[in-house]
């Protein structure tokens, strides 16, 4: 009696409950992931500008000494780092704490998520108030990551013009032809998530080739 009583589960419907487990699964991959991969192609982006901008304000302090720049990164590099001008004229001196500056904003607006000014504030006070040792320890560490492209980890590609007629450079993103080709390819990068890569732009005499966005 009790048994009969008992009410029986529709023919089916367990294979209708795993249907639906799995188009849930499916949809909320659909959101999700588009959204992940955008939000890192967007981050990737970001950074690369900040990078090549940081990259010219270190062209430009070369630029000063020896009115030219350079197509070696590493030279200008190291030369921002060790240069004996630094410590014998003030003016170099505090033109590079502005490039310090710049350098460690970046990275608090960047990587912990600080409004502009706020992070602003936080560098200059850094940079001004603590001991050479600790600052030069910091920033150089910060440093070494302006020479390459987030997404391609890849030195950016830099021009120099020094003619009788013209003098300046470019600084162009590293990421090419055959990055594009591989990344938009890929069936779940290209039709899953959505994305599409693209060159992050370029820097020409200061001038760059993309609307800067605001930010917070």
């Amino acid at each position: 009696m009790a048994d009969s009583r008992k009410k029986l589960r529709p023919k089916g419907s367990i294979f209708y409950e795993i249907l639906i487990v799995i188009l849930t699964v499916i949809l909320i991959l659909t959101i999700w992931y588009p959204k992940k991969v955008w939000q890192k192609l967007d981050r990737e982006e970001m950074l690369c500008h900040d990078r090549m901008h940081r990259v010219y304000d270190a062209e430009v302090l070369y630029n000063y000494k020896y009115s030219t720049y350079s197509d070696t990164l590493d030279s200008v590099i190291k030369y921002v780092k060790t240069d004996k001008i630094f410590g014998e004229d003030t003016v170099m001196a505090s033109l590079r704490d502005t490039f310090f500056v710049k350098i460690y904003r970046d990275y608090l607006r960047d990587y912990e998520n600080m409004p502009t000014q706020k992070a602003t504030d936080s560098a200059f006070n850094a940079v001004a108030d603590t001991t050479d040792t600790a600052k030069y320890k910091i920033i150089y560490a910060m440093m070494d990551s302006i020479e390459r492209c987030p997404t391609v980890q890849r030195p950016y590609n830099i021009t120099v013009v020094d003619t009788s007629a013209a003098k300046g450079i470019i600084i162009q993103c590293p990421i090419d032809s055959t990055d594009i080709e591989k990344a938009n390819s890929n069936f779940v990068f290209r039709f899953l998530g959505g994305a599409k890569l693209k060159n992050h732009g370029k820097i020409e005499n200061g001038e760059p080739s993309w609307i800067e966005l605001k930010r917070k």
